[in-house]
């Protein structure tokens, strides 16, 4: 887990040496134990690196090939390298360390692009190939680690975080078109940012740069909703669910550093605990943000399935002045506007945790693949949602409760693919025209299309569609979150519900795997939920 970034001048333009070196360094907190960069001519690669697998020196990065033909920088972790071992090495290959990084730089060298496919794990990275002077960067399929780009008029930049991008000088401007949005979901989706001239490279999407980075090629090398319709049937879904479940948690306990996990005391971090206790893992830790408001605190519960589970408790609150620093700090971390109202206490319990572990396990992603939220039930049933479409006639005084005033406003929009699209927010388009502002920008080409590829794997069926949607934007930004906190922090963060397997099987199966009674989250519930304690 690592730190990335680099430029390539246009015209040849020699790259400077400082420049790369305040990029990388701008970004420390992501990998304080080790940095380098490379130069070649225009080119320029810089690397801070968290160790997490192979702590030696010998796999610090920027990582060259023994040939010399070849160069990588690489953030993330390949969770399945270790399977790759034997065709490499019946091919020639030779290995010198026994990390992740090697691997994936063979993997390239050996089968290009077609090596992504085959790849189970979050990353994002830069790889040169020096005999066809080419560039290739590229991005895991859920947006799990970030990279941005930005051309100026000197050359093409690139890095994990925009502050490295602004670092190498470059002018930093709001970009106005872009606000609209913002304030209306609270995060831009697809490639757009708050900022003038710098994009992401979205998830599951590369990048090609080649002629001294003049020429650019970006394509997409995942697409969810063709891997859902080709994925073979699956006979028992809650047998297939929990197993694979079970292999994703034992991938992401490789590690050569002490792993934890983030323990809220709800179902998904709850199972992922379990899940580590039942398959013998030793030295559990699990770490858990209190709240004085009980409304919200769940941290008797943690604490009781810690000790049930022989795992070691730990618990912390964060209020006033402490919290307020750490929210600053977040916004600092973040580069952009934060969206969620947890980045404080994700960060402060990632520093507590960085003091004995240098990764945690999250439960991120099962509420956007599973349905988890209760936004969703209204969306769940037909009947339910014409009723619930009666709330448009009631005065507001009738409506005491704050939720259904603001089921109200959801509703009163009386557009059913505006609603699935805007079902994460917190304000809708009224709210703006009640303030006199007349947001020109409200549906973005990024989001309508996602929409259309929902309909095209669920087409009768307007929850999976939302659920689908969820996933490729408001689970973005929660991938967001937990890597600007979390690696804030130092903290390599891993997501086990977003093992490709486990997220492309689930989205697979029939509808009647999915629905809102109860609690929702039918799957798991009903799989390894039947096997933790009641409480």
């Amino acid at each position: 887990m690592c730190g990335i970034a680099g430029f390539w001048n246009y015209d040849e333009k020699p790259a400077s040496q400082e420049t790369i070196f305040r990029m990388r360094e701008s970004l420390h907190h992501r990998g304080p134990d080790a940095g380098s960069d490379w130069i070649k001519g225009a080119l320029a690669l810089g690397h801070r690196r968290l160790s997490i697998l192979d702590l030696s020196d010998a796999a610090n990065q920027p990582f060259h090939s023994p040939c010399g033909n070849y160069t990588l920088v690489f953030n993330g972790e390949i969770f399945n390298f270790q399977s790759f071992h034997g065709e490499l090495k019946a091919s020639g290959y030779v290995f010198q360390t026994s990390s992740d990084t090697e691997v994936l730089l063979y993997l390239l060298m050996e089968y290009g692009l077609e090596a992504l496919h085959r790849l189970n794990g979050f990353f994002a990275f830069a790889f040169y190939d020096h005999r066809a002077d080419e560039l290739l960067l590229a991005r895991d399929r859920f947006g799990v680690k970030p990279l941005f780009h930005f051309s100026a008029s000197e050359g093409l930049y690139f890095a994990s975080e925009i502050k490295a991008i602004f670092a190498a000088g470059q002018e930093k401007a709001i970009a106005e078109e872009n606000l609209d949005e913002l304030f209306l979901y609270r995060f831009n989706a697809g490639v757009s940012t708050v900022y003038k001239n710098v994009f992401r490279l979205l998830p599951g999407h590369w990048m090609k740069v080649t002629h001294s980075g003049r020429q650019t090629e970006i394509g997409r090398w995942f697409h969810l909703g063709n891997e859902i319709l080709a994925h073979p049937h699956i006979s028992n879904p809650l047998e297939w669910f929990e197993q694979t479940f079970h292999e994703s948690i034992n991938l992401r306990m490789i590690a050569d550093v002490k792993v934890g996990t983030l323990l809220s005391g709800g179902l998904d971090s709850s199972s992922t605990l379990y899940s580590q206790s039942t398959q013998g893992f030793q030295e559990l830790s699990a770490w858990n943000v209190a709240f004085s408001d009980k409304r919200h605190d769940e941290s008797h519960l943690a604490k009781m399935l810690s000790a049930h589970l022989g795992a070691s408790f730990h618990s912390f609150e964060f209020q006033d002045k402490e919290l307020v620093d750490l929210t600053l700090e977040s916004i600092r971390n973040h580069d952009e506007p934060i969206m969620h109202f947890s980045d404080g206490h994700i960060l402060g319990i990632s520093k507590k945790a960085k003091e004995s572990v240098s990764v945690l396990l999250s439960g991120e992603g099962a509420d956007e693949m599973l349905g988890g939220y209760v936004r969703y039930k209204v969306h769940d049933n037909e009947m339910r949602y014409r009723l619930l479409s009666l709330i448009r006639y009631i005065p507001d005084k009738w409506l005491k409760s704050e939720r259904l005033r603001k089921m109200k406003r959801y509703l009163y929009m009386n557009n059913r693919e505006a609603e699935i699209l805007m079902n994460a927010n917190e304000i809708y388009p009224k709210d703006l025209q009640d303030l006199g502002i007349n947001a020109a920008r409200i549906v973005e080409d990024y989001r309508i299309g996602i929409l259309e590829e929902a309909k095209k794997v669920y087409p009768k069926n307007r929850y999976r569609q939302l659920l689908y949607l969820e996933q490729h934007t408001h689970l973005y930004t929660l991938n967001d979150r937990n890597d600007r906190t979390t690696m804030g922090a130092s903290i390599e963060c891993r997501d086990p519900f977003l093992d490709p397997k486990l997220l492309i099987g689930t989205g697979s199966l029939p509808d009647d795997c999915f629905t809102s009674k109860g609690k929702g989250k039918h799957l798991l519930l009903n799989s390894i939920g039947k096997k933790l304690p009641n409480y």
